[in-house]
Formats: C-alpha cells, structure tokens, sequence
C-alpha cells in the first residue's frame, strides 16, 4: 500500500466544502476561488487515492469516504490548533479565543459581568457570545461550533459535560392593572405571551401547567415572542399576562409578579455543558476552571451532573 500524506491545509480545504456542501459557498471562507477549490479537492482525492465528492446537477454530494473522513479531519485540525496554541503559550505570544454559546438569560443577565472579569484579567483573551434558545445552543455544542453552552434544561447527552450552575424561578408577569392574585380560571381568561416553542423556560412553564391539566393551548395566546425583553416591551402596552426569569425582572417596577392559586414558584436551574472529547485550548480551559471556582465560592448548588 502507498504512503498517504495528509496536507492539513487540504482538509482545511475539505471540511469546509463538507460543511458548506458547494464549492461556490465555500469560496468566502477559504478566501480562494471556485477553480482553485476544485483542484486542491482534486488533489486530496489523488492523494489518499478516494472519491470525496460526486456532482448530481448542481449540487456537491459527499461520498461515504467523505463522510467518514471529516470527523477525523476535524479532530486532526482542532489538535493543530490546540498545539499551536500551547506552542503560542509557552513562547508567551498566546491570544486566547474563546465560543460561548448561552440561552437567553444566562447570555443576558448572568454572563456579562462573568466575561467582563475574566477580560480585564486576560488582556490577550478574546471572546465570542452567541445567544439562541437552549435546544440551539445545545446542538452548537454537540456540533463544535462553540467551545461551550449555557442552558436552561438539563440535557441527558453521555457525551457532555454537565454543570449545575446558577438556580432561577420563572414568574408569571403582567402590567399592574392585574390583580396579583388570580385563580386558575381567571388565569386562563387572560390574553397570554409566550416564548417561543424550543425556549428551555417554556418547556418548564409546560411541564408545569401539565401537572394541572393544562394545555399550553389552553391559554389565549396573542403573541409568540423569541426574547425576554420583548415580552417585557409588550406587556407595558397590552393587558396580558406572560413568565419570565427572576433575573429578567429586577429593576422592573412598572411590572408586577403574579400569583395563580395552586400554581407553585417554578424553580428551575442553568447549566453549564460541553465536550469531554474535544480538546479544549488553554483559553477555554481557564475559563471554564475560573467560572466553576467563582460559582462553587457563592453557591454550593453547583455540582457535575453524571448521566449514565
């Protein structure tokens, strides 16, 4: 058998063209054009001496070679960069760059302070957030497209690592010309906002209204939002009623907490979750290290969640 030489920069090339799915949509992310593309592809085929890619019209489709060659291709890359990056700190030229992905409230209200802290205390450390709903930034972790996830459900993946981190109760809310206290009928009358259907707080707020019989149809919905502040913005103009985090509604005295006769406080917590098989770069093992420390310091709630 021939020797095969794996130029990284080749599956670079590729996992991009994986990923994208087209040769034209990769054009922006490896800076090169479509005919270049096609002959570095060309030339990892000859290389290790398999098809990769076969055209059906228009589009790129992969082969069952490339399938299994991209989740090694990708491991080969991340250890790449994690090597330099050791290599980067170790000559003291290191400039970390870390991917959080968070929920709402935690991207809201719970980590700027955090990522503040952690800046001013790594001047060469970068940061990139990106805030969704829980079942987003869940598979932004379980895909790689983010270092690290903050959510608000407990996830069950064997492959994940998972933190309990900060403990929350969601409210329901409405402007004061509510009554604070409202039966559960008188609750169901109220027009009614709610997050959108892959929101960790909804699927909290649904699992309890079950236990009483209710269906999230039930309500009289009028309005279907993706963002705290935005239910908070409708519910100063519109007589309704919605849920929210405890976080989201400090300082917020034009709004008033709603209590439902045999509706408990709905506690719930936040977790912290990423990839044990990924190697992790000294930036992102410091962080996760410094937040775990600063977390277990104020609550002893926080523990690692072991899935079986």
């Amino acid at each position: 058998m021939k020797n095969i030489y794996l130029d990284t920069r080749l599956l670079e090339l590729f996992c991009c063209v994986y990923e994208k799915g087209s040769i034209a949509k990769s054009v922006n992310c490896l800076h090169l054009s479509q005919s270049t593309i096609s002959f570095h592809i060309n030339q990892l085929e000859k290389s290790i001496g398999l098809k990769l890619f076969y055209r059906k019209g228009r589009t790129l489709i992969p082969t069952s070679n490339a399938h299994i060659l991209y989740p090694y291709a990708k491991k080969i890359l991340e250890l790449k960069l994690l090597a330099l990056e050791e290599i980067k700190l170790i000559s003291g030229s290191y400039k970390g760059h870390i991917r959080i992905g968070a929920s709402s409230v935690p991207g809201t209200y719970l980590l700027p302070d955090i990522l503040g802290d952690y800046l001013a205390n790594n001047p060469n450390s970068s940061v990139e957030v990106v805030v969704e709903d829980s079942i987003k930034i869940l598979n932004m972790v379980e895909e790689g497209s983010v270092d690290m996830g903050f959510i608000g459900f407990r996830c069950t993946n064997p492959d994940l690592e998972v933190f309990e981190m900060w403990e929350d109760t969601i409210h329901f809310v409405g402007s004061k010309s509510i009554p604070k206290n409202l039966s559960l009928n008188d609750f169901l009358k109220y027009p009614f906002i709610l997050r959108e259907e892959s929101s960790g707080t909804r699927k909290f707020v649904e699992s309890i209204l079950r236990t009483k019989g209710i269906d999230i149809r039930d309500l009289n919905i009028i309005a279907v939002v993706d963002k705290n502040h935005m239910i908070l913005s409708l519910l100063k103009k519109v007589q309704a009623i919605s849920f929210v985090s405890s976080y989201a509604l400090k300082d917020k005295k034009d709004l008033q907490v709603i209590r439902v006769k045999d509706l408990e406080p709905i506690k719930r917590s936040f977790y912290l979750i990423y990839d044990r098989k990924r190697p992790q770069s000294p930036a992102v093992r410091l962080f996760i290290d410094q937040i775990l420390q600063k977390s277990l310091s104020k609550s002893t709630t926080n523990k690692k969640i072991k899935l079986m």
